[in-house]
């Protein structure tokens, strides 16, 4: 699937309550229309909100919550408990917690968080370029890994520009890949 078209909306009036410049939302919510890739006209929506207000006292100070839902399967994950609930119509609910560093030392005293993904992301980067530096490896590679590159990164940054861009200009902002190019309209 590749996106086609972001509408965003958007909450003000408890940030600039808290001394944020008036321009500050409180709440975005994008609603970004897909197209599967393959041709077959199969068409999704995706409903994103972030949200950076909170009570003073909740706890976290975003809550960013993700929710598919497919024919087959649902998928919910909620950034605040940084955890992942799934559904699936063969094997029912369950929940994966990928945390995303372990704080406490192990049983010798000795740091212990290097297997949360929060750690092993910042060393897949650094991995990733030493690699290329070295010559070992070329961007192209890391592209096909599956990590988090510019170019694998792309459509994420055009939802969100065009998010930005749907808020500001009270509009519906489309969303053209072509070739690899991508723009907005």
């Amino acid at each position: 699937y590749r996106p086609t078209k972001v509408t965003a909306s958007a909450s003000t009036g408890t940030a600039t309550d808290l001394g944020c410049v008036a321009e500050t939302e409180d709440t975005i919510t994008l609603l970004v229309d897909w197209v599967k890739k393959d041709g077959s006209g199969r068409r999704a929506t995706g409903v994103y909100t972030a949200s950076w207000t909170a009570p003073q006292k909740a706890g976290v100070h975003s809550n960013q919550y993700f929710h598919f839902m497919g024919s087959k399967g649902e998928v919910r994950i909620n950034q605040a408990k940084r955890g992942y609930d799934v559904t699936t119509d063969d094997a029912g609910l369950m929940w994966y917690n990928p945390f995303y560093m372990k704080y406490a030392p192990d049983e010798e005293g000795n740091f212990a968080g290097q297997g949360g993904y929060g750690y092993v992301s910042f060393e897949k980067f650094v991995d990733g370029c030493s690699a290329v530096n070295e010559g070992r490896k070329k961007i192209e590679d890391l592209d096909r890994s599956g990590l988090p590159t510019l170019a694998n990164t792309m459509a994420t940054g055009a939802i969100l520009e065009a998010g930005r861009r749907s808020l500001d200009e009270k509009r519906i902002v489309e969303i053209v890949e072509e070739g690899g190019k991508w723009s907005l309209k």
